[in-house]
């Protein structure tokens, strides 16, 4: 929270010439989630009128997107029938912008997103050498803002599909005027709340995978030029060490609220979106491909959900491996680095800096792999449980 004695920062600041969330600036505030002058005014720093507004604002979104959610899980027909896995598929993806609302909500209320700049600048004072190439992310966030336009159109495309149809699902019953026309406008909501939270998420993430990165290849020049049997040198690797460590758990602190459950939505809906491919005979050609299209998005979300938080990890490893297979310290004179040395491999390797998907499974790459290969396995089994019903005479509705 912020001090009751400390301004709230606006999230459209940058610190330290650190430009990390670029246009993402307005898209926050352009989603209605944007909590920043709620916590002013809170704080005696704002109006209060425009801190209600705020808040009013960030509860019609969130309210508007359960109601998408349940919406679409409560149309669940018959079970194993084409009515249920698309229900489900669609369902789960809205509560996973469910969530991802009420993160950008939380994220901007706490300030978190202005802690994390200041807490990357100063891990920046450490650098042996400057490099602002990594510091600029023009380029990351025009790739988020590409790849998050399939999304856009497929969602669009099946909203619209199904509009015409008058419905929210083609395999559901025809809804009132109201609602089939409503969901259209919250599909491009969903684009919009998701793709920036996602973009941010991952910005955050790789901004301190680049920062480990380059301290680890300070770190291997050192050691290649055998500069670390000083300990004045390993001493000031092992502190910048200690402060990338920090400003990994304290950022996970926030970016877990994302972690913890967003990445389980997103696997129940491609269990559910393979298993509708076993119906595509059923439906016009056009939302056939839609279906398609539509896994193959979830999993591109799933995989960017992962995939960041991951590469921290990766390059948090590193840094031990870059030590062990360093020759140096074994017989260095000064009896400090040998130590020193010792607590910086146990560091890296001892230290719990993961996030947890629903407390229980650690991100980091092994088990993204572990994950992506089991996980979309189930929708086939779903398939193969159909078959072995129908051969027993369950007759499962398409």
């Amino acid at each position: 929270m912020v001090s009751p004695m400390e301004k709230p920062i606006p999230f459209s600041e940058k610190s330290d010439n650190i430009d990390l969330f670029g246009y993402h600036k307005c898209t926050v505030k352009l989603t209605g989630l944007d909590l920043s002058p709620c916590a002013a005014a809170k704080h005696g720093h704002g109006s209060k009128i425009c801190g209600f507004l705020a808040k009013l604002f960030a509860y019609i979104v969130i309210i508007s997107m359960f109601y998408r959610a349940f919406t679409f899980l409560g149309e669940e027909g018959k079970l194993l029938s084409f009515n249920w896995s698309e229900a489900n598929t669609y369902g789960f993806m809205g509560l996973h912008a469910v969530v991802c609302s009420i993160c950008v909500a939380g994220w901007t209320c706490n300030g978190r997103l202005h802690k994390h700049l200041k807490q990357l600048s100063h891990v920046k004072t450490f650098r042996i050498e400057p490099k602002n190439e990594i510091d600029e992310y023009s380029g990351l966030r025009k790739k988020a803002f590409f790849f998050s336009l399939p999304w856009l159109i497929l969602m669009g495309f099946t909203s619209v599909f199904n509009a015409l149809h008058e419905k929210i699902l083609w395999s559901g019953a025809i809804v009132p005027a109201y609602k089939y026309s409503l969901f259209p406008a919250l599909a491009f909501l969903v684009w919009f709340i998701t793709s920036t939270c996602l973009t941010i998420y991952v910005l955050v993430n790789f901004s301190m995978a680049r920062e480990i990165e380059y301290f680890n290849e300070e770190l291997k020049k050192a050691s290649e030029e055998k500069k670390l049997k000083n300990h004045s040198t390993i001493a000031d690797f092992s502190f910048r060490q200690n402060e990338l460590i920090k400003m990994v758990k304290k950022s996970n602190e926030f970016l877990k609220s994302y972690a913890t459950v967003a990445p389980l939505f997103c696997f129940f809906s491609i269990i559910n979106a393979i298993y509708n491919l076993s119906f595509i005979g059923t439906v016009p050609t056009a939302y056939g491909i839609g279906l398609v299209l539509f896994l193959a998005n979830i999993i591109g979300w799933t995989i960017l959900s992962f995939l960041p938080p991951a590469k921290v990890q990766d390059q948090l490893a590193a840094t031990a491996t870059i030590l062990m297979e360093s020759g140096e310290f074994e017989n260095a004179e000064d009896p400090k680095v040998y130590p020193t040395y010792r607590v910086m491999v146990d560091r890296s390797l001892s230290i719990e800096s993961r996030i947890f998907v629903v407390n229980a499974f650690g991100i980091n790459s092994r088990n993204l792999n572990v994950a992506m290969f089991l996980v979309p396995n189930l929708g086939p089994l779903l398939m193969m449980l159909r078959k072995l019903f129908e051969y027993n005479g369950y007759n499962v509705s398409s």
